[in-house]
């Protein structure tokens, strides 16, 4: 961002590009010492030059270092003639905010208008301290009052400039307009900034203006520059027909060849003054009406840049050693003998020098050869632990469900000696009908809580997919029997993630208990049981068509058949393995239970 303040200039830069860092070596200083030769008063001298660019100052977090300039004695040779600033300005690591004055040589002479500077180590270029020029458009009422005005900024350099118009390119720019309400005509002014110390080129080219068409409809033109005879303007201070001059400084405004073959000028106006400013201006009037849309083409070069005093603004430059230099140069940039140096060291803490870092990367590396091995002889201990708690789970798991099996014996007993009774009220045939009933009902319970039991402890089961096969098969098979419909909704694949026996075994029994309770009191002829993934949780939707209930007015030994634990149960069932429950119901609109499982970490 620029500030401008009358023929003063402050550039404020953001931070000084600290990941590029400075440059770290004393490089700068052993080319200053072979490039200068360092006066006894400390600014530096050339050969050959002519003095037009000076340091003034320079503040550092608010205190003020001044360069004075040594003024040459009489008898100096010539060859002396190219003044320096100061040689060295060292400043701590600590420094927020370095702030540098520089511009032209006082009563200089020289050729040289325009002052770019640059610090080697943090700029990449050189840089302008700022600079601008317009394409003004004025919207004009009867009276030749102003209505309106819209300016067009160019700045810097231009796509494609190399240097001089002869040699560049040129760049098409296009803008958009409504005309204003009371404007009757329309002037368009290309200037080259006004009172402020700008310097630079700007050419225009091939400039139209044109009312927007309606709908299907091309543009009107209006107005453009080729369509005057500027081929017969031979001279680069004739004026084109429909143009006038204008400014402190009219010559300023001038024809520029573009170099073709076959000989061709444009508008330029070309500022080496930086006190003073010139302008084209169209001298006839081009008639619009309010309201209007505006197309506004041209194509355009331009070198811009500033002339008067600045300053350029560094923070929190890292340590090292840098350059500062400030080069006078013509409007176009075209170098001039003699440049303004200042050499900038920032000194580093204590903990950035060189044999400090010496050290401490030496103790680095010990110590982190150390951790490194201590760190993998950890990770084997950790994982050999790991291992073999996870052997000890299947082991144990392994032995649980052997041991139930086993103990089946106590209800196979069970099961003969309800057989035993069945033979002997064979006389009673009524009797001996009861039990056996009773002996397929065991027997067939039995057979499901074995596999229930088996199938929650076995190892090869820790799987989210062989969990959800389960349970969808227990479902389809459980309503089945008790007639009811079931319909599933499944993803086609699930992420390989690992299901606890504990997670498998409580969903598993809050499933089954919300299904009990719909074959007893739901009255429902169709269940639904939908799984939605997504990459936080696992979602298992149970919804019926029955009769629901109202919700406040619940009563859980009608719905579970548990003396009123039920769904408290199942919630603490839920709970106990980082589970949500959830359940909604209407009277007449079914039941909707959902199991919440997330998968995040695992």
């Amino acid at each position: 961002m620029h500030h401008f303040t009358g023929k003063n200039l402050e550039l404020r830069r953001s931070q000084a590009h600290r990941d590029q860092g400075g440059v770290r070596s004393s490089g700068y200083h052993w080319l200053l010492a072979g490039l200068l030769a360092v006066t006894g008063a400390g600014g530096l001298l050339c050969a050959n030059a002519r003095p037009n660019a000076v340091i003034y100052e320079a503040n550092v977090d608010g205190e003020t270092v001044k360069f004075p300039p040594v003024p040459l004695a009489a008898s100096e040779p010539q060859t002396n003639a190219g003044l320096f600033q100061a040689g060295n300005l060292r400043i701590s690591s600590k420094t927020q905010k370095l702030r540098i004055h520089f511009g032209r040589m006082p009563g200089s002479t020289n050729s040289a208008v325009r002052l770019r500077y640059c610090l080697k180590g943090i700029d990449n270029q050189w840089q302008d301290a700022a600079g601008e020029m317009r394409l003004n458009v004025k919207f004009m009422d009867a009276s030749n009052n102003i209505v309106a005005a819209q300016d067009f900024v160019a700045s810097g350099e231009s796509l494609g400039w190399a240097g001089a118009v002869a040699r560049s390119r040129f760049v098409r720019r296009h803008q958009d307009m409504t005309v204003p309400s009371r404007a009757t005509w329309i002037q368009i002014e290309v200037f080259s900034g006004g009172s402020e110390p700008t310097v630079g080129v700007l050419a225009i080219d091939d400039l139209t203006l044109a009312v927007a068409g309606k709908t299907n409809h091309p543009p009107t033109q209006i107005f453009s520059s080729k369509s005057n005879d500027w081929k017969a303007e031979a001279a680069e201070e004739s004026v084109p027909a429909g143009w006038t001059r204008d400014g402190s400084l009219t010559s300023i405004a001038r024809m520029a060849s573009t170099g073709e073959a076959t000989p061709r000028y444009v508008l330029m106006v070309a500022d080496n003054d930086p006190t003073r400013w010139g302008a084209w201006r169209m001298d006839s009037q081009t008639s619009v009406t309010p309201s209007d849309s505006l197309i506004l083409e041209w194509s355009e070069m331009f070198s811009i840049g500033w002339g008067g005093e600045a300053w350029a603004q560094y923070s929190q430059l890292p340590p090292g050693q840098y350059m500062f230099q400030v080069r006078a140069t013509t409007e176009t940039v075209e170098r001039t003998d003699g440049e303004a140096i200042l050499a900038v060291s920032v000194v580093p803490p204590l903990w950035q020098r060189t044999w400090f870092r010496s050290t401490m990367l030496g103790s680095a590396v010990a110590l982190l050869l150390a951790g490194v091995r201590y760190g993998t002889w950890r990770r084997m201990q950790t994982r050999l632990e790991e291992i073999e708690r996870q052997r000890a789970v299947e082991r144990e798991r392994t032995r649980i469900a052997r041991d139930i099996h086993d103990d089946l014996g106590a209800n196979l007993t069970q099961i003969a000696l309800l057989s035993e009774l069945a033979q002997t009220d064979m006389d009673n045939p009524g009797q001996a009908k009861t039990h056996l009933r009773q002996i397929f009902s065991a027997a067939r319970s039995m057979t499901r809580q074995l596999d229930e039991i088996v199938w929650a402890v076995d190892p090869e089961n820790d799987s989210l997919e062989a969990t959800i096969n389960y349970i969808c098969k227990f479902a389809q098979d459980y309503l089945g029997l008790a007639g009811l419909r079931c319909r599933l909704e499944v993803p086609e694949t699930f992420p390989r993630l690992t299901v606890s026996s504990a997670e498998r075994h409580n969903l598993f029994l809050v499933v089954k208990e919300t299904l009990n309770n719909i074959v007893k009191h739901a009255q429902a002829g169709e269940v639904w049981l939908r799984i939605q993934q997504d990459a936080e949780a696992l979602t298992l939707v149970i919804e019926d068509n029955g009769k629901g209930f109202v919700k406040e007015a619940q009563a859980e030994p009608t719905l579970t058949g548990t003396g009123g634990h039920g769904i408290q149960n199942m919630k603490k069932r839920m709970a106990r393995i980082g589970t949500r429950f959830e359940q909604q119901s209407e009277p007449g609109k079914g039941t909707l239970v959902r199991l919440i499982l997330p998968l995040a970490g695992r």
